[in-house]
């Protein structure tokens, strides 16, 4: 999966949309990203068991929203904590990942943690 996410061609891909289903919160939650790869054709990315979504995102930059890179992070200290508050309550989050996506420009950071990702 690793090999998957971080060979997709994201350097100069341009975010079009970003969504977050929370219409089944705890059973279903999903975050959804509509991507435009630079060879012209679009793609959806689907986020499956996500646990958080932190996006710091600059706006109003007249500019189309490109991408710089995107790759699993392992040692994101965002998993860790997540990892640490699910612990005690019996819950184990061994295949949690972290997707991070970050743009040029508008310099920003998006972690999506999820169990899962596919490319639709």
């Amino acid at each position: 999966m690793t090999d998957t996410f971080n060979s997709l061609p994201w350097h100069d891909a341009e975010l079009l949309e970003l969504m977050v289903d929370r219409r089944n919160a705890g059973a279903r939650d999903e975050v959804r990203l509509r991507v435009a790869w630079p060879q012209g054709d679009e793609a959806t990315l689907l986020f499956h068991d996500c646990y958080a979504i932190v996006a710091e995102m600059n706006f109003g930059v007249i500019a189309e929203e490109r991408i710089a890179n995107g790759s699993l992070i392992d040692d994101d200290p965002g998993l860790k904590a997540i990892m640490g508050r699910w612990k005690p309550l019996g819950v184990s989050l061994e295949m949690l990942q972290c997707y991070r996506l970050e743009t040029s420009s508008t310099s920003s950071v998006i972690r999506i943690y999820a169990k899962r990702f596919e490319v639709a």
